[in-house]
């Protein structure tokens, strides 16, 4: 596989991570030369995030089909799967780089969203960096936990609020502050008056 093959691989995986089971062709077409630039200068690092990437993808979707935790989008799920995937960063590269990877994922939802109005917005951008940082600080001072314990962990923060997910009604409407539902048909901007509260 050649470097070019390995960083558009990836990328994809990076931006599956975030928008769930889009598309290959429309995740490629969110590939900018800033990833690219990261990717070339950070070849060694890049396949060790390939292969953690997919681990906790396979974990956050084990913990989905056991019902361990649920909704993957602005959820305790979705607080996992970022925090998880942090922590294992942290645990084998320098926090500072597994950060840096968190905010380049960041940059590309927001351009995403700019070029067609996606389905991330300000809020869950938020809230995944909140989680990001969660995250980070799990794995660095856990170094040498193992996975199983660290999934745990995770988990347990979820549980106890550690963590961060979007305000919800029982049906899985977004609510503002004032706990009125927010109609995501008509919220097109950026800034979708979403709660970011406690997991």
């Amino acid at each position: 596989m050649n470097l070019r093959t390995l960083l558009i691989s990836l990328l994809i995986l990076l931006n599956i991570l975030v928008y769930g089971n889009g598309s290959i062709t429309a995740v490629k077409s969110k590939i900018a030369v800033r990833e690219i630039i990261w990717g070339i200068t950070h070849p060694f690092i890049a396949f060790k995030v390939k292969r953690l990437t997919k681990e906790a993808l396979s974990i956050t979707d084990s913990l989905q089909n056991h019902n361990i935790l649920s909704d993957r989008s602005g959820g305790q799920l979705d607080a996992f799967k970022h925090s998880y995937w942090m922590a294992l960063l942290s645990q084998e590269i320098k926090a500072k780089k597994a950060r840096k990877i968190g905010v380049i994922h960041e940059k590309v939802n927001y351009k995403s969203f700019k070029k067609n109005h996606s389905v991330q917005d300000s809020a869950a951008s938020a809230m995944d960096i909140l989680n990001n940082e969660v995250g980070i600080l799990l794995g660095s001072n856990n170094k040498l936990m193992s996975k199983k314990e660290l999934i745990t962990l995770t988990i347990s923060y979820i549980k106890q609020g550690k963590m961060y997910i979007i305000k919800k009604d029982d049906k899985g409407n977004c609510l503002d502050k004032d706990n009125k539902i927010i109609d995501l048909s008509v919220e097109k901007e950026w800034d979708k008056r979403k709660c970011i509260i406690g997991s």
